[in-house]
């Protein structure tokens, strides 16, 4: 019993570690803005199998906290805690309710929601200098195509993810148990 709590812990330190590395990494790559908090999130997902809800949301806890903390790109660190950090735990809750209907309409409404709260808090209540500038020089029908772009790659990242956790149950699991 010992080991395997052990185990577990160890298995979140390396998940939040690897996350940390990834969202610094992609700091240093211009186009890695939203690619690092999307696979520093996927990190996660191993988290909740394997050691419970419970773990993974401490897990999501420390990383935003290291990510707003040590990341120089507040964007992405923003990325990362309002919306590719939990989505993958809250997906878990999300799909308990029943109807794929309501389902689809309340990851709609959290990751739109998602992004206009986030960038609501940087535009306003903490303004990065650059993305203010960015805003004003776009056109609103810009910026409302943008979020419509947006939506889309949302629904092909929902699909990767219960993809990636299949994969991960059916060829990934049963490897990581014998170690733990």
């Amino acid at each position: 019993m010992r080991r395997r709590q052990s185990g577990r812990v160890a298995l979140c330190g390396v998940m939040c570690g690897l996350s940390i590395v990834l969202m610094l990494s992609g700091s240093i790559i211009p186009f890695a803005t939203f690619c690092a908090p999307a696979m520093s999130g996927l990190l996660l997902m191993p988290v909740a199998v394997e050691c419970g809800m419970r773990l993974a949301w401490v897990s999501y806890g420390a990383i935003s906290v290291l990510s707003v903390l040590f990341v120089p790109d507040k964007e992405m660190a923003a990325i990362f805690v309002f919306f590719f950090g939990c989505y993958p735990l809250l997906k878990a809750y999300i799909q308990r309710i029943p109807g794929k209907a309501l389902q689809a309409l309340v990851k709609v409404a959290f990751f739109n929601g998602a992004v206009l709260a986030m960038y609501s808090v940087l535009l306003f209540v903490f303004p990065m200098p650059s993305l203010v500038d960015e805003f004003a020089q776009t056109a609103r029908w810009m910026l409302a195509a943008l979020l419509v772009m947006g939506n889309a790659c949302f629904w092909i990242y929902d699909a990767a993810l219960n993809n990636l956790l299949h994969v991960y149950v059916l060829k990934m699991q049963p490897r990581l148990r014998r170690m733990l």
